[in-house]
């Protein structure tokens, strides 16, 4: 495993644009974030960019809330996507980060888990009734948030592996 991770460090990491973004599209700021920081990545580059990334998204998914056309395939992606957000309007953790208010858009913003992220803090900031200016500076409030959970995570991982590494 030290093995691989020494080649990518030695092979990806001048090479950032090339697999910082499949990352981050593929599997979201936590994929990113820390494979980033296991590959030594400048942490002062790293989140900015990934918060950037993170605002970018909103108001994409605020167009796609507003504004689905009318086009059959459209129609049916939205109908796909109604369905999806009513199953999640059910569970436990969307009713309570409701009750939260705006405290529960940043706190379902920085989670790094599916289901939450900017997608379904543009959702509940929407459902909330929340303007867009005081939507935007909570879902980025909420990548910050988040990135900093990450940062802790991904450094108690390296702090395990070299416990177990030198152990």
């Amino acid at each position: 495993m030290l093995e691989i991770l020494t080649f990518l460090k030695n092979n990806l990491s001048d090479h950032f644009v090339i697999y910082f973004l499949p990352l981050y599209i593929l599997g979201g700021r936590p994929a990113a974030v820390l494979t980033a920081q296991l590959l030594g990545l400048s942490m002062t580059l790293v989140l900015p960019v990934v918060v950037l990334l993170d605002t970018l998204q909103i108001p994409l998914f605020h167009f796609m809330y507003d504004a689905i056309s009318n086009r059959l395939f459209i129609r049916k992606l939205h109908n796909q996507t109604i369905r999806r957000e009513r199953a999640f309007l059910r569970t436990r953790v969307f009713q309570w980060m409701r009750v939260l208010g705006a405290p529960g858009v940043v706190a379902i913003a920085m989670l790094p888990v599916k289901g939450c992220g900017m997608w379904s803090g543009v959702l509940l900031s929407k459902l909330l009734s929340f303007s867009k200016g005081a939507s935007y500076g909570l879902l980025i409030g909420g990548s910050i948030l988040g990135c900093a959970f990450l940062l802790g995570l991904g450094e108690a991982i390296l702090h395990v592996w070299r416990l177990v590494a030198t152990g």
